[in-house]
């Protein structure tokens, strides 16, 4: 049996441990079972590489949990650490990455700190209504009411609640029709959503990762499609850009092409339909909607609508950063029919890209105010 290595910490504050993690659901996992039921979680936060390594990697959580003292020994007898050096106490700043061996096995909900007030108030409000004030999608809500056990989750603890709806969520997620992505991939959606900026991630990616040479087609379709920043950006990262199909080198899967058309006006369905034509004669089967994810739920469903003209079959999400929860994006990725394929947060055109879809949207579906909200045990799934 190896126990925790110790530290000198006051005995009122208890031990602090800082872990930085894959996901949440990983966090709650290594808590409980390293930890153990009477850790506390301090706080959650976002945490990312720099520059390039934010491109390739989702980013990570920072959590901060404390052990009290007279919980100590209690601790180190029922929690079993077959690699003593995983976690280790907090000391100054120093941070821990738990081992990528780690099986994930667990889904998020994080731990305490709350006053009687709030105790209070939490006892007093049913589930519904405690998702709800914390800004919770009411469409979202709606539709985890119609869920099978909807009526064991609103009797629930809130902890147990969230965890099940985190399940709940990743399920349905992953039982979503998923698109293969083919050699010729197209970037379409509304002017200003950050087309643009999206496909020159994807090149990043493309060259740096995966080493192909890809091309780009820059498609007018009768509107004007200025090239300067695109035209640069290709320069600099060793990409072709052409503007006649005519002239487009073999396309393979070490050559794929990227098509960048203009800006289609959500209610212009004409124009929806000539981009279709256009991507039937140069046999493009990967057509991608890019929305921007801080626009009203209503405006990103009309353009998916829109998108039905020309048989888009995958969703990029942009500007995921300026959202303060994706609960309103969950209803739209369950009916839209589209495979999602990436996330992207800012303008940087060569970080702030996932591709990890799920792993976001779990990460920032619960309101920050709701992981300090007494989630003090953990269960087994």
């Amino acid at each position: 049996m190896t126990s925790l290595p110790e530290t000198s910490t006051d005995t009122q504050n208890g031990k602090k441990f800082r872990l930085v993690v894959r996901s949440a659901e990983e966090a709650v996992r290594v808590i409980r079972d390293k930890l153990g039921d009477k850790a506390k979680v301090l706080s959650v936060r976002q945490v990312g590489g720099e520059g390039l390594k934010r491109f390739i990697s989702s980013p990570k959580l920072e959590v901060i949990a404390q052990v009290v003292e007279d919980g100590g020994a209690e601790m180190q007898e029922q929690a079993p650490m077959p690699e003593p050096q995983r976690i280790v106490p907090e000391t100054k700043d120093e941070k821990v990455a738990v081992s990528p061996k780690q099986p994930v096995q667990t889904q998020d909900v994080s731990s305490s700190n709350i006053s009687d007030e709030n105790k209070l108030e939490s006892k007093s409000l049913s589930n519904f209504d405690l998702l709800a004030k914390f800004g919770f999608d009411q469409s979202l809500l709606s539709d985890i009411q119609s869920w099978a056990n909807w009526k064991t989750l609103k009797d629930a603890s809130i902890a147990d609640a969230l965890k099940e709806i985190t399940i709940g969520l990743s399920d349905r997620f992953r039982g979503l029709e998923s698109f293969p992505v083919t050699e010729k991939v197209a970037l379409l959606g509304g002017p200003g959503v950050g087309k643009t900026t999206t496909l020159c991630k994807f090149l990043a990616h493309e060259v740096f990762m995966n080493k192909t040479t890809p091309s780009v087609l820059k498609i007018e379709n009768g509107v004007p499609n200025p090239d300067d920043a695109l035209r640069i950006f290709c320069e600099v990262v060793g990409v072709t850009l052409y503007r006649e199909s005519e002239s487009l080198p073999e396309v393979n899967q070490q050559c794929p092409l990227f098509l960048d058309f203009p800006g289609l006006a959500m209610s212009e369905i004409e124009e929806w339909r000539n981009a279709n034509e256009v991507l039937n004669n140069l046999q493009v089967e990967t057509r991608i909607l890019v929305v921007n994810g801080a626009y009203d739920r209503d405006i990103i469903s009309k353009y998916i609508r829109s998108a039905r003209y020309l048989n888009a079959s995958h969703l990029a999400i942009t500007h995921f950063d300026e959202m303060s929860n994706s609960t309103k994006l969950w209803p739209i990725i369950f009916n839209s029919n589209l495979t999602p394929i990436c996330v992207c947060n800012g303008q940087n055109v060569t970080g702030d890209f996932s591709t990890s879809v799920l792993n976001q949207f779990i990460s920032k579906t619960f309101p920050e105010e709701l992981y300090s909200k007494g989630f003090s045990t953990y269960q087994r799934l």
